[in-house]
């Protein structure tokens, strides 16, 4: 069982390394050209791997705590079962992280197929996956709140705002005749968020060796949010002023057919 959880990891962690080199990628591509649908492409397979992955993780570590986790002496069977319910606890964070990072990079890929028809973007699947990120912010919030695990409390906002905000905008027709390109940008931004967020909590101390503790450990929690948020923001209202949507209704504006493959760079 160790060594199947072990092998998992390693998908995953290699899922994410090459998703994080496939969110950039697009940085320096022009927007619509080969370079940047291939490596949207690859970003969203990593997720679908990630996401996967972290299920299974997730199982194992309900399943079969121990012999994932097995302690490094002999214990008694109290004490066992106290390490085997602390190891349990993390099954359901772990299956929080999969939804708020699958959930976004998913919807910001729905939009950018359904953008000719945007009533095609509500599925059972979409509202399914989004439902259920709702209800496991529910579940952090409470979870964390009984256990004493606060982190679990302090990041269950994220679900809330991705499974409302989502579920709004599939079900509300389009303030804007560009509204679908905002969308897909933020939700693709936000899945790099959680990608980054990862990195810097799991894969910093996993690679390199590198952990942060007191005050400090909240770091890697907070800075890619702290980034990102921003950096979504600014690149909104770039683009609702490239495509002449700040201005009046009737004034003009750059058309969508001139969007599907257009000059400029930038992300998702």
């Amino acid at each position: 069982m160790l060594n199947t959880y072990k092998l998992v990891l390693a998908f995953h962690i290699m899922a994410g390394l090459i998703g994080l080199l496939a969110f950039w990628t697009p940085a320096l591509a022009r927007k619509g050209g080969v370079t940047h649908v291939r490596a949207g492409r690859v970003f969203f397979w990593c997720t679908c791997a990630i996401a996967a992955t972290g299920l299974l993780m997730a199982a194992l570590l309900l399943g079969a705590p121990l012999a994932v986790h097995p302690p490094r002496r002999a214990v008694s069977a109290e004490r066992a079962a106290i390490i085997a319910r602390e190891i349990r606890l993390t099954a359901p964070f772990l299956f929080y992280l999969v939804l708020i990072t699958f959930a976004p990079v998913y919807h910001g890929v729905r939009v950018l197929a359904t953008r000719r028809a945007p009533d095609q973007l509500r599925t059972p699947f979409h509202t399914a996956v989004h439902v259920a990120t709702i209800a496991a912010s529910v579940g952090m919030l409470v979870l964390g709140l009984s256990t004493g695990r606060f982190v679990y409390a302090a990041l269950s906002p994220i679900g809330f705002l991705i499974g409302f905000g989502d579920l709004g905008f599939a079900r509300k027709p389009y303030p804007t005749p560009m509204a679908w390109w905002y969308e897909h940008m933020g939700s693709m931004l936000g899945g790099g968020v959680a990608f980054h967020t990862a990195f810097f909590v799991l894969g910093m101390g996993r690679l390199f060796g590198i952990s942060m503790d007191g005050p400090w450990a909240a770091v890697p929690w907070l800075l890619p949010t702290i980034v990102g948020v921003p950096a979504s923001a600014i690149w909104t209202s770039y683009y609702r002023r490239k495509f002449g949507e700040d201005r009046p209704v009737g004034a003009t504006s750059v058309s969508a057919s001139e969007v599907v493959n257009p000059g400029s760079t930038g992300f998702h």
